[in-house]
């Protein structure tokens, strides 16, 4: 009885129109004074109900006259009416949304701000990179984060603006989320993880790095993810820019490619990349400072 009540709620009865419906259909007619005498329910908002019942299409009122006192019945109709109405209304709210949608543009003039509430910013050159970077630095630490890395050579923008930065996010993980970290693997970024790893294993404890290895995957671009904005920074070949967008759509599309991806992508572990073997450009690094003492070595990826 329970999902009787709820269901026909759900359809638009009230509850007194609910308690009366259902008496109702017990009978093959009833008069207002005996489904108030049944049901409880005062005569005065039986009749009320009746009506409202009547507008729905779930009774007919049947009058007597003659020689009986003038007198109203209640009718009630096959409860499969209940699923006519249902597909009605289908059908009136599909005409309805059309109707709507034309309106909408009309609407929307009005509604919507006059200010664009989207905005994008480009930055050229290295010294653009680095404003993006200057902005990334400020996020708040509890910000959820998604990268995409395609792993920046450091000599786009100077080894020891690289280093600054490097170093600086290593020391600060401590404090903040890791940034989830996707990255397609070739042989650049092997030799990238196992370069960073040789100078300091803290480096895959920063970024939750995980990796695609298919021919098909590749980046190449820095993009990050969060909150409203995505910010765009691409430093290969003869292309030195960055770009900030601010759009909840566009940075909610690429939340969904990243965590899409993410369920396929392998985990960076220590395990791994010292499967990867040892960097060699890092060892001849090493072998060089200790040759020559006054070298200093350099981080070069």
């Amino acid at each position: 009885m329970d999902t009787i009540h709820k269901t026909l709620t759900d359809f638009g009865l009230t509850k007194n129109e609910t308690v009366v419906y259902l008496e109702a259909i017990k009978h093959t007619e009833i008069s207002p004074f005996k489904l108030a005498k049944l049901t409880g329910i005062p005569r005065t908002t039986v009749y009320d109900v009746m009506t409202s019942l009547a507008l729905k299409g779930l009774i007919t009122l049947k009058t007597s006259q003659g020689l009986e006192k003038q007198q109203s019945w209640i009718v009630p109709k096959n409860p499969s009416v209940l699923r006519e109405t249902i597909f009605k209304r289908r059908k009136e709210l599909t005409r309805l949304e059309v109707d709507v949608v034309d309106i909408l543009l009309d609407l929307k003039k009005d509604f919507l701000p006059h200010e664009n509430n989207a905005a994008i910013q480009f930055y050229p050159g290295k010294e653009g990179i680095k404003r993006a970077y200057e902005l990334l630095r400020n996020i708040p630490h509890d910000v959820q984060m998604y990268y995409f890395d395609h792993m920046m050579s450091m000599d786009t923008l100077g080894k020891e603006y690289i280093n600054k930065e490097v170093s600086q996010s290593l020391k600060n993980r401590g404090v903040k989320k890791r940034v989830k970290t996707l990255m397609h693997l070739n042989d650049w970024t092997r030799h990238v993880l196992t370069y960073q790893y040789g100078r300091n294993k803290s480096y895959i404890d920063y970024h939750e790095y995980r990796y695609i290895e298919n021919p098909i995957f590749e980046l190449h671009h820095d993009m990050f993810v969060f909150l409203d904005k995505v910010i765009t920074i691409v430093g290969k070949d003869d292309e030195l820019w960055a770009s900030i967008l601010t759009s909840s759509q566009v940075a909610a599309s690429y939340v969904s490619i990243f965590q899409m991806l993410w369920q396929i992508a392998q985990p960076v572990t220590e395990k791994f990349v010292l499967s990867l073997g040892e960097n060699e450009f890092l060892k001849e690094e090493k072998r060089k400072k200790l040759s020559d003492p006054g070298e200093t070595c350099s981080t070069l990826r």
